[in-house]
């Protein structure tokens, strides 16, 4: 594998130019093939955040709702938007656009990467007809499938009396 060059007596050793050729030949495979298991480990990463992110984006959607229906004082639904209005006046709206859901709270704005489908707002009774809630079906699109989510707020009976009188 070596050989020796001879200069002034002195044996130096060193590789020939086939052994470089053959050395650098096997190197540029070794990384041609690395490239391409790197460039499809990189689109199998890519898929799965992509996928992890709408699984990350519906827990904080239901989180976020969940959190609001039961600390917020009163909910209004409109056609494209669910506003929840607090007990000190804070202000937590929810709007809704063709690929997006946005939450503007006071101190920041929340972006949600799934589509909608539909809103349906409805107003139930429990089974023993002792509570009243009103009932959110959010019919969305997740990874080309329809799921819905579903959410409920009590009613309270001074707010029932406040929309008879009206």
């Amino acid at each position: 594998m070596f050989r020796s060059v001879r200069k002034n007596s002195k044996s130096v050793p060193a590789f020939s130019i086939i052994e470089a050729v053959v050395g650098m030949a096997i190197t540029a495979i070794i990384m041609g093939i690395l490239f391409v298991i790197f460039s499809i480990v990189t689109g199998r990463m890519l898929d799965f955040k992509n996928q992890n992110q709408l699984v990350n984006d519906l827990n904080r959607l239901t989180y976020s709702l969940n959190k609001d229906i039961f600390e917020q004082e009163k909910m209004t639904v409109y056609e494209t938007e669910i506003a929840f209005n607090g007990y000190a006046g804070e202000r937590v709206s929810y709007q809704f656009s063709d690929d997006y859901i946005l939450r503007n709270s006071e101190t920041f704005v929340d972006t949600f990467r799934i589509k909608l489908n539909r809103m349906i707002m409805d107003t139930v009774k429990s089974k023993s007809e002792q509570f009243v809630f009103q009932k959110i079906k959010l019919n969305i699109e997740s990874n080309e499938k329809e799921m819905d989510l579903r959410f409920y707020k009590r009613v309270y009976p001074n707010e029932l009396l406040q929309t008879i009188r009206k």
